[in-house]
């Protein structure tokens, strides 16, 4: 009996050393399999890049590379890709002529607001342009002395900074023979004025740099330099100077010229806004032309006129368009036909001009659209050098 309880005994012990040395080998072989599976996967990793699902990529927002056109797209895929890149948004500036505001326009103001100055859709015009711009001959002043050596002598109250902003002007140019009617002081207080309004002033400035810089401004992804400047004043006294306020003269274009052509290689359109002629001619004068072909020549896009107080006729130099005069605006208490100018400039280097005809029919009228423009589109026509005024107001050149 004690024999077969001691060879159960040796038995069991047996067994269980037995099942410890086979659980042993079962876990150490395990253990290899598994970590040469792994060496295997981590290998294959380095290899080859992992796969990456679109939503996993958004995820980890991951930058496109610039303009990248995705493989195996056809060349229309390719097109239409690029059309997309562009900007095609135009930029749309708006010209006015001569603007100066007599008592009976103040008065209509103050009782009924910009609607006496212009009508709703003359308003639209000015206000949903990118830019508006116009000449503003007058300061904005209580100060000072009227100019004694001049029949007409403008001033107007500061408060009425307003119209220009309810008419949504942007930039006004103050190269012009009334600018210092009142003398420095008054002409001081209308910079001033202008800049506490948000509005930019061009042609003038408390010294030369500044009266000579052009208005730089970013519309629509295009980038303009806007000039303004006067070959018309009572005195060499009114012109700015390194130590004197004033105006910004094209007498002489040589530093006009050479700041367009600074401003051509930096920008990708260059306008002069330029206050020249003699009052009451239709026809510019032969120097007015020579002016403008030499503004063009040194890199200018497009030049607008003002002074004569009548509109003058238009002109293609070099497939770049001039505007020898928008004439009155909106000019104390007179009266008649004139010019809203629209040039749309389109992000592929296009320029297209299109007139909106306007006019006040009385004394105290608000300015509206003309309806029948179309002898006044002839008589455009017949005043231009190789352009063209169309049956919908768009200028064209004819040669």
């Amino acid at each position: 009996m004690k024999s077969l309880i001691k060879g159960l005994g040796i038995g069991l012990i047996i067994g269980v050393v037995l099942m410890a040395v086979w659980l042993l080998f079962f876990r150490t072989n395990t253990g290899t399999e598994q970590a040469e599976e792994k060496a295997e996967i981590t290998e294959s990793e380095e290899d080859t890049p992992s796969e990456v699902s679109e939503t996993e990529t958004a995820d980890m927002n991951i930058p496109e590379e610039e303009n990248e056109v995705p493989e195996e797209t056809t060349d229309e895929d390719v097109e239409k890709y690029n059309e997309d890149e562009t900007v095609s948004d135009t930029a749309l500036l708006a010209f006015a002529g001569d603007v100066l505001f007599s008592d009976i326009y103040l008065d209509a103001y103050d009782r009924s607001g910009i609607a006496a100055i212009a009508d709703a859709e003359m308003l639209s015009h000015m206000q949903d342009a990118d830019l508006f711009l116009l000449n503003e001959e007058f300061p904005f002043s209580l100060r000072g002395e009227a100019n004694e050596e001049k029949q007409y002598s403008f001033r107007t109250d500061p408060k009425y900074v307003s119209i220009l902003q309810d008419l949504g002007t942007d930039i006004v140019t103050i190269a012009n023979n009334h600018a210092l009617d009142y003398g420095q002081d008054a002409f001081c207080d209308t910079l001033d004025t202008l800049s506490q309004a948000g509005i930019t002033y061009i042609g003038g400035g408390y010294d030369l740099a500044e009266a000579s810089a052009p208005a730089i401004c970013t519309v629509n992804g295009q980038s303009f330099a806007i000039f303004g400047a006067t070959r018309v004043s009572p005195s060499y006294d009114w012109y700015a100077t390194s130590s004197q306020p004033g105006l910004f003269q094209t007498y002489d274009a040589t530093r006009l010229n050479a700041a367009i052509a600074e401003a051509d290689a930096m920008y990708d359109h260059v306008i002069v806004f330029v206050h020249w002629g003699v009052e009451r001619n239709e026809t510019p004068e032969d120097y007015q032309r020579t002016l403008a072909q030499g503004y063009i020549d040194a890199g200018a896009d497009l030049i607008v006129g003002c002074h004569p107080h009548v509109l003058q006729g238009f002109e293609y130099y070099n497939g770049v368009p001039i505007v020898y005069s928008l004439g009155n605006y909106l000019f104390s208490n007179q009266t008649g036909e004139t010019l809203l100018l629209e040039a749309s400039f389109g992000a592929d280097d296009s320029l297209e001009i299109q007139l909106v005809p306007c006019q006040r029919k009385g004394s105290g009228q608000a300015l509206s659209v003309i309806s029948t423009p179309e002898t006044l589109y002839s008589r455009l026509t017949e005043l231009s050098f190789g352009a063209e005024v169309t049956a919908d107001g768009t200028l064209q050149a004819t040669e």
